[in-house]
């Protein structure tokens, strides 16, 4: 078991120092300090799913160091330019790095640290079609799912979403706010001022709390693949 052995503030420094020199060459020249910023975010997520592991260990599978994702932006189609997005990323899913099925996702950015869960991607045509058959088909278990006591900390379910209800689904259905949306994902926000062993633990109640949706999502999911790039 890894030892609880991480400093996000200094993470959080770094990041920050970065959002404000965003430059390759001060990448260049801070090799030192993004080595170990990036160490204490890896010390996290593996202590996070060694937890998840003991109760499902394909977890144990994970290789953490190479799953969290790079900083470099791709600035191809963007106005913006800026080489870096100062956010560490991992999407702690047995299955792989892509998007779905869905998993634990945690992100640390200069302010916050995010746990995350459900379908973040909205670009899959297809995969917002399962989604939105299996929420008209099992309206009564993803609303037992939702107003569970328990998954309130999870609330709102956000998303990108439609204006109006995509034909053919009913326009009237009670859940047609979830009929409209393309993405169905979740986002919960970790207090700082926690010792590392009471950060761990509640991300992984969160992850914990997350897991019924995160299931009826995969469960739609069943027979999507993702395109091959």
């Amino acid at each position: 078991m890894s030892e609880l052995n991480f400093d996000l503030a200094l993470t959080q420094q770094f990041l920050g120092d970065l959002a404000r020199s965003n430059s390759l060459d001060w990448m260049h020249a801070h090799q030192t300090e993004y080595k170990l910023a990036r160490k204490q975010f890896e010390n996290l997520a593996r202590a996070v799913n060694e937890q998840l592991a003991v109760n499902d260990p394909r977890h144990l599978d994970i290789d953490i160091s190479r799953r969290i994702s790079r900083l470099n932006r791709d600035t191809r189609f963007s106005n913006d330019k800026s080489p870096y997005n100062p956010v560490f990323r991992i999407h702690c899913s047995p299955w792989g790095s892509q998007p779905i099925p869905c998993d634990l996702f945690l992100a640390l950015t200069p302010a916050a640290l995010l746990v995350g869960g459900g379908l973040f991607a909205s670009q899959f045509a297809e995969a917002t079609m399962l989604v939105r058959q299996a929420i008209l088909e099992q309206a009564d278990v993803f609303s037992a799912l939702i107003q569970t006591p328990d998954f309130a900390v999870c609330l709102p379910v956000k998303g990108e979403s439609l204006k109006r209800v995509p034909k053919p689904f009913p326009a009237d259905h009670p859940l047609a706010d979830y009929l409209k949306m393309k993405s169905w994902y979740l986002e919960c926000y970790i207090e700082g001022n926690q010792s590392a062993s009471e950060v761990v633990g509640q991300i992984v109640r969160l992850a914990e709390t997350m897991r019924p949706f995160n299931e009826f999502l995969n469960r739609a999911l069943a027979s999507f693949t993702m395109p091959q790039r």
